[in-house]
């Protein structure tokens, strides 16, 4: 018995022990140690078990010991200032791990135009945009996604389906040519739409802002350049990538439109009645209405129940955006594809606002051999803006009480029966087509010179062909159709550009210390552009519509076209010294045929250096400073934004009728003046930087200061009549730009699963007007200003010279006998000012009492991005601001007053604060200002604004879905975009904008969107 127990413990024990084998078999210790590239321990480093709570941090000689479930465990190692690193766990039992320096992207590729360096050794001002985040907002193109994030990039702002937003550089050098900046993308001058690009498509968005970093564009930089490269291929092990994101989304106004529902339409109508004397007995309204139509409306039930609750809902549409974008990818040894394809279906606010968009890109890369490389990028881009919005400003006209429709159903042409206000609904065109197409392809070779080594010849050629068509047409139940016997139109335009470029480059390092790049480029641009346009009216058959534009009775045809060209040729060269010193210079001519015959070339120089002063001895024992450089640039660019032909001397044609002949003569006359000696606008700037890095890299960032004069502005000059011509174009002026330019990162904490990073761009700009005609007709020793061309001498350009408005005239300065002749009760007060002897006229007029109000520019402008993470979550919040403040960033765009018709009682208008015999500290004047004030002002608001600009949560199910499926990674988002806005000064819809209050102003748009992104 004993032994049998004995034997039954052993058992049990073995067992037991077995047991406790087999669950340890599933566990294993890890043990290792974490270094930088000096080899030189890392103490602090986290080190978790990807997808659990289970983590540890290194000692003080950078070694840890952690427990993992198993082989498939992967251990993720994190530390600030350093690139994550990942190692799977497999068999090991010790795992090393050399983790590489993060500093700012110090070692990151740029693009600097016909090349790309390393950010650490870039002399010029460069910004390269992060996409990253940023991009979890599905939006229409890259510049609302870049929108504030890059400092001295100006994006504008959109209120329309598809819209396209504005976009300049470091504010306004040019008075009268262009001043958008010139867009690059692979490697090849692009002249289509942004809005051509897939946002998905494109993998880094870089912004040449200073003389130096645009010096190779020579004369098409003097605005900066945008330098947009698209993906390249990219695999998994070795197989294709497939990516699929998928977005839906509603949109809304940010901030609707107003208009007067029948309470405060009726309240108004007593309101103008009383102001002109006549009755306002609320008990009478229905004998108070103008038209019969209302008066019926309004008696038709007696509670006096309106027909239109809400006149603004009768053109508003519920909005939504649609997009879907599928991509595949894959490189191998010598060759990588990329294929994309992406759609786009959004509807606005406005009935008909609508859009979309088709776009599809194939890059391909191929080495034929170790020594010859040869791509190819192609894209094709339809966009549809199909459809004709009704005027909004004849939407707000319409009466709670009017008869918006027949009794069939259409829409009515006189809605209030008075044929003074026509139904917006006849504007609308009966058939409207705007069709956008471009295909564009890139095509470039690289030679890897055998027999030199770093020395490399590059052919890149572009063909770039967009066309459009417009085709519009009215029948006879529109209001333009109507009084045309049905008219329309069809319009067909085309434009194709070609570039060759030939570049020859040489990279070498020597000695381990001296790093030489030189770049020799030929360029070759020529463009051709052609249109025709047919149009047709009188029809006694429109079933066709603008297919047979022949059964018009009354034909037109209009064509032309046009052709320029344009030779570059670039020099640039770059030495670096042991990582601390470098030095850039560039030079660049151009020739371009638009320009006189004298001056068809300009020649573009710059230089520029910098020193990495971290790398210096001295700076080693300076703990807290991780990286210190300073850079300084100098030269000048070109504008060329001048009209093909503009310089030829041109005759047109016309028909004249003789008295007493039968038929018109043939005439001949001059259209435009030769000119021999217009020359090349030129920008001439400084540029001082410093980038930064302290705290073991927490905070990094960059300051950048700069000054430029643009000088043999083309400016427009008027000619008298006696001349032949009106204006010719001639070189005058100079203006002067400067500003300042601040960009930020900061890893805020980063403790366990959790990290936040902070970004913060803020820009400040300043324009003067130096000179112009460099004329003093007063003798007063001070260059006169152009004030007919809102031009001032000293000043900023955007100035705002007018009446200063100080308050509201009131029946106490009637009785009082103080109000100014010619004004009553409810008109603005304007400022009188003292003439010359200090004496005051009491007198509004333009010559004595115009002063500057203000500036309609940007005081500065600001953005903070905030990125929290937390294990598989993210979320993401990025403030937007444009501010103004000291009379910066005016606006005169809130004037219900002077919209049409306010003082018709019977036309609806937006709600407004207006003055009243009951409301006199209302804050506009009365209705009918426009006939009670012999002189009127306007107010001007501040726009400054913060706006809540993108959210998003995010969700990466990568890890719980990959071992499930064949599905590689999953990311599920929600985002909104244009959430809400601070404006404390502003009265109108949106300061961004512009819009103000009155009743053309448009609405933005807000979109709520649900994103699934998908990889396998």
């Amino acid at each position: 018995m004993e032994k049998s127990l004995k034997k039954g413990v052993l058992i049990l024990f073995l067992f037991l022990f077995a047991g406790m084998n087999m669950i340890y078999a599933q566990q294993k210790s890890v043990t290792g140690s974490v270094k930088d590239e000096s080899n030189i321990p890392l103490p602090g480093v986290t080190v978790m078990v990807k997808g659990t709570t289970n983590g540890t941090i290194t000692n003080t000689d950078g070694t840890y010991s952690i427990n993992v479930p198993g082989e498939e465990a992967i251990l993720v190692f994190t530390f600030i200032g350093m690139k994550t690193e990942e190692v799977q766990v497999g068999t090991q039992t010790s795992i090393n791990v050399t983790l590489a320096s993060d500093v700012i992207g110090l070692e990151e590729v740029v693009a600097i135009g016909y090349g790309t360096s390393k950010r650490k050794d870039v002399t010029g001002s460069i910004a390269v945009a992060d996409l990253g985040e940023l991009r979890t907002v599905p939006v229409n193109n890259i510049l609302e996604t870049v929108k504030g994030s890059v400092p001295g990039l100006n994006v504008g702002s959109t209120n329309r389906a598809g819209q396209v937003a504005s976009l300049s550089v470091r504010g306004q050098n040019s008075v009268s040519a262009g001043n958008n900046p010139l867009i690059v993308v692979d490697n090849a001058i692009y002249n289509g739409s942004i809005g051509d690009i897939a946002n998905e498509d494109i993998e880094s968005f870089t912004v040449l802002k200073d003389a130096s970093a645009a010096a190779v564009y020579g004369a098409r930089s003097a605005n900066g350049v945008i330098i947009i490269t698209t993906k390249k291929g990219k695999g998994i092990n070795g197989k294709p990538q497939f990516n699929a994101n998928l977005s839906y989304g509603i949109i809304n106004e940010m901030k609707p439109l107003e208009v007067y529902d029948a309470e405060g339409y009726i309240k108004r109508m007593l309101d103008i009645r009383a102001l002109r004397g006549d009755e306002a007995d609320p008990s009478k309204v229905a004998d108070y209405f103008a038209n019969q139509v209302e008066r019926d409306n309004y008696l038709a039930t007696p509670d006096h129940k309106p027909t239109v609750a809400d006149p603004y809902s009768l053109i508003r549409q519920n909005g939504f955006n649609k997009k879907a974008n599928f991509s595949v990818a894959n490189r191998t040894e010598n060759s990588s594809y990329y294929i994309s394809t992406s759609l786009t279906d959004q509807q606005g606010v406005i009935i008909n606002d609508k859009y979309k968009n088709f776009t599809g890109r194939i890059n391909m890369s191929n080495d034929l051999t170790d020594w010859l490389n040869l791509s190819i990028n192609t894209m094709y881009s339809f966009r549809d803006f199909s459809g004709s919005s009704p005027a909004q400003s004849s939407t707000v006209g319409i009466s709670p009480y009017a008869s918006v429709y027949n009794e069939d159903g259409s829409y009515t042409q006189f809605p209030q029966q008075t044929t003074s206000y026509i139904s917006p609904f006849w504007m609308i065109a009966t058939s409207d087509v705007d069709h956008s197409h471009n295909l564009n392809a890139v095509v470039k070779a690289t030679v890897k010179v055998p027999w030199v080594k770093g020395l490399t010849y590059s052919s890149t050629y572009s063909k770039s062909m967009r066309w459009q068509e417009r085709n519009e047409f009215w029948d006879k139940n529109t209001r333009t159709g109507l009084l045309a016997k049905s008219t329309g139109s069809r319009y067909f335009g085309r434009d194709v550009d070609m570039l060759f470029d030939n570049m020859l480059s040489y990279n070498r390092l020597f000695a381990d210390r001296h790093s030489v790049s030189a770049t020799l480029l030929y360029s070759w641009e020529e463009y051709n552009n052609e249109f025709v346009r047919g149009s047709a009216s009188q029809f006694d058959n429109d079933v066709l519509r603008d297919y047979k534009l022949g059964n018009g009775v009354v034909q037109t045809i209009d064509t032309g076209g046009g052709e320029r060209g344009s030779i570059g040729q670039m020099a640039r060269v770059n030495y670096s010294f042991d990582e601390k010193y470098g030095i850039t210079g560039t030079v660049r001519r151009d020739g371009f045929s638009a320009f006189s015959k004298n001056k068809k070339w300009g020649v573009f120089p710059s230089v520029a250096v910098n020193w990495n002063i971290s790398k210096e001895s001295f700076m080693e024992n300076i703990s807290f400073l991780d990286n210190l450089g300073i850079r300084a640039s100098y030269g000048s660019n070109g504008n060329q934004s001048i009209t093909p032909y503009s310089t030829l001397a041109k005759v047109g044609t016309g028909k004249y009728l003789y008295e007493g002949d039968d038929t018109y003569s043939i005439t001949q006359g001059i259209t435009s003046f030769a000119l021999n000696d217009l020359s090349w606008e030129t920008t001439t700037g400084f540029n001082l930087g410093l980038n930064f890095g302290v705290l073991n890299n927490r905070l990094t960032g960059a300051i950048d200061m700069y000054k430029s004069n643009t000088t043999d502005q083309l400016f427009s000059l008027s000619l008298p009549y006696i001349t032949g011509g009106s204006s010719i174009i001639d070189n005058l002026g100079d203006i002067e730009n400067k500003g300042i330019e601040i960009e930020l990162h900061s890893v805020n904490v980063q403790k366990g699963d959790f990290q936040w990073n902070s970004d913060f761009a803020f820009s400040l700009n300043r324009n003067k007007v130096i000179t112009i005609y460099g004329e003093d007709d007063d003798g007063d020793g001070i260059e006169d200003d152009l004030i007919s061309s809102n031009i001032f001498i000293g000043k900023s350009l955007g100035q705002i010279y007018t009446y200063r408005v100080i308050g509201m005239w009131q029946q106490e300065d009637v009785d009082n006998g103080t109000i100014r002749t010619g004004m009553n009760p409810g008109t603005y007060k304007l400022e009188d000012l003292p003439n010359e002897d200090g004496e005051y006229d009491d007198k509004i007029t333009s010559e004595n009492d115009r002063q500057h109000i203000g500036n309609s520019k940007a005081n500065f402008r600001w953005s903070l991005n905030n990125n929290f993470t937390y294990k598989n979550f993210s979320l993401m919040v990025y403030l937007y601001s444009i501010w103004g403040g000291n009379d910066w960033f005016l606006s005169g765009a809130n004037t219900p007053q002077r919209d049409p018709f306010p003082y018709r009682e019977d036309v609806n208008k937006v709600v407004y604060d207006y003055w009243a015999l009951d409301n006199t500290d209302a804050e506009f004047p009365r209705p009918d200002e426009n006939s009670k004030a012999t002189v009127r002002g306007t107010k001007y608001y501040d726009r400054s604004f913060i706006k809540l600009q993108k959210v998003a949560v995010s969700y990466d199910a990568s890890d719980w879905i990959s071992s499930k499926s064949f599905i590689k990674g999953l990311t599920l988002s929600v985002s909104g975009d244009n959430l809400a806005t601070y404006a404390p000064h502003w009265v109108g819809l949106d300061p961004e904008t512009g819009q103000g209050l009155n009743d053309s102003a448009v609405p933005s748009l807000q979109s709520f969107i649900f994103t699934t992104a998908i990889k396998f």
